[in-house]
Formats: structure tokens, C-alpha cells, sequence
């Protein structure tokens, strides 16, 4: 199961619980044989890669880039307007316009939030179209939809930690998960990205 690999890969660290929430399936036989073989490592704040399993996913991202290059090409460039859209909620979620200022939101205002919520939702409606190529190319990425999803069903039931919750898996840690694999998928780096 090389996609857990590639999720420790973007996660740097997880626990079995994270792993678990991003390949829907108990990880911990496979962590196990990993472990084993001398894949992962076990840490005091979770489950790391070890320098074998880095340059075997480096193989795995090779392959996919060989694969679909067209495609990742042509989502990546879908990706960036949204990307930017998701930042501002996600912006517009912690800060809040008081008396002209930007003040830490408190989430005091209902209106308000709901308000970015609803922006959420509508631009969410948009992710999974433009990830669909990428999801006939290579499936794995079907699951980023579907923790989308997921952490967008939990924030309408109230749950206002699933917008940003860096410790869960939040709208914002998913998307950011899935900006990582985008940005290494087409071959940038993050620096390159940000300028």
C-alpha cells in the first residue's frame, strides 16, 4: 500500500489515527510491515519515513508524473484559482473585519461565519470537477474529495474546528495536504510555487 508511504511523505509525521482518516482503511498492518521493513519509523509524535521509503517515494511520484503528466499539468492549473479562493476563506475564517480593522475572529458572529462557511461549500462544489482527471489517472487522488467532504459535513454540523484545524483532518490540513502532492506531482517545490 505505497499510498501510505506518499501520505507520510506530505504529513512529514502521523499517527496511525491520521493515516487512518486519510486512506479510509486501518493502516496498522500495513505500518507494521513498514516498520519491519525498515520503511518507517516509529517516534515519539508518530510515524516518519525513513530515508529508504524517501527515495521510494520518489520512485512513486516518478511513475505517476510519467503516467499522467499531461493531466497533472492541466489540474495543477485548474488547482491555482481555487487554491487561492480556499486560502482567503480560510483567511477570512481566523480574521474578520471589526470597525474597519482585521480582528482575531472570534466566532461571536454567527452571520459572519456562516457567511465564509456558505463561500466554502460553493467553492468546494468546484474541487472535485477539477480533480476528476486526475482521479481517472491516478484513483488515490479520489480519497481528497472524499475528505473534503467529509471535513465539510462535520463543519455543517457545527463541528467549526473542521474549517482549520491543523491537528485534525480539517478542510484547510486536507487541502493543504493535497496542494503538497500537486506541487510535487508537477514537479515544483514550494519556493518556486510561492513566487
Amino acid at each position: 500500500m505505497d499510498v501510505l508511504l506518499q501520505v507520510l511523505h506530505v504529513k512529514g509525521r502521523a499517527t496511525l489515527d491520521a493515516l487512518a482518516a486519510a486512506v479510509q482503511t486501518d493502516p496498522s498492518d500495513v505500518v507494521a510491515r513498514f516498520v519491519a521493513d525498515g520503511l518507517v519509523e516509529d517516534s515519539r509524535f508518530g510515524y516518519k519515513l525513513t530515508a529508504a521509503a524517501r527515495r521510494r517515494v520518489d520512485e512513486l511520484y516518478a511513475q505517476e508524473r510519467e503516467h499522467a503528466r499531461p493531466v497533472i499539468d492541466d489540474v495543477y492549473t485548474a488547482f491555482e484559482p481555487i487554491n487561492d479562493e480556499v486560502k482567503q476563506i480560510v483567511t477570512d475564517w481566523q480574521m474578520r473585519p471589526i470597525g474597519g480593522e482585521l480582528t482575531v475572529n472570534d466566532h461571536a458572529d454567527p452571520r459572519y461565519d456562516q457567511a465564509v462557511i456558505a463561500r466554502l461549500r460553493s467553492t468546494d462544489a468546484r474541487v472535485a470537477a477539477s480533480l476528476s482527471p486526475l482521479t481517472v489517472a491516478l484513483p488515490r487522488f479520489a480519497l481528497y474529495p472524499e475528505r473534503l467532504g467529509r471535513a465539510l459535513a462535520l463543519l455543517d454540523d457545527g463541528d467549526h474546528s473542521m474549517l482549520a484545524a491543523p491537528l485534525k483532518d480539517s478542510y484547510h490540513t486536507v487541502w493543504f495536504e493535497l496542494h503538497e502532492e500537486l506541487i510535487t506531482l508537477a514537479d515544483r517545490t514550494r519556493s518556486t510555487e510561492d513566487a
